[in-house]
């Protein structure tokens, strides 16, 4: 998606499952919106598949490495601010390899996602928590 003046700019998440609990992370100093919390993922790279970009960041920020075969697409949306688009695709995992550890300086959280209201989600987040409460995939 190209849109004349507007920056655009692909971004891969993950809510990650580990029994009935998800995963958030916080957005550390000095990053823009630094203390909201977020799914993990990051920006796609020029060239890069939304998949790659995925494994890649998940392992950048969280030092485990995902099982590609065993991701589900969940939905994507775009969110327009002032002069960017943000293209936001999610994914869901419950199987991935080695030990979740924060290697950004972020907070990572493993919550009940009936809780995740009481965070401080980045309103970017805020369509795919709706989606994911219609589903009644969490007890």
């Amino acid at each position: 998606m190209q849109i004349t003046g507007v920056k655009t700019t692909k971004i891969v998440a993950c809510i990650l499952k580990k029994k009935n609990k998800i995963l958030i992370s916080s957005r550390p100093f000095p990053k823009s919106f630094y203390g909201f919390y977020e799914f993990p993922g990051g920006k796609v790279k020029k060239g890069e598949y939304n998949l790659e970009a995925l494994k890649r960041e998940i392992c950048e920020e969280l030092s485990v490495k995902l099982d590609l075969n065993k991701l589900i697409f969940i939905k994507s949306y775009f969110v327009k601010r002032k002069n960017e688009v943000l293209i936001l695709n999610f994914f869901f995992t419950s199987s991935w390899s080695g030990k979740i550890q924060p290697l950004e300086k972020q907070k990572i959280r493993w919550i009940d996602f009936n809780k995740i209201n009481s965070h401080r989600m980045l309103s970017s987040n805020k369509l795919i928590i709706k989606f994911l409460k219609s589903l009644h995939i969490f007890p």
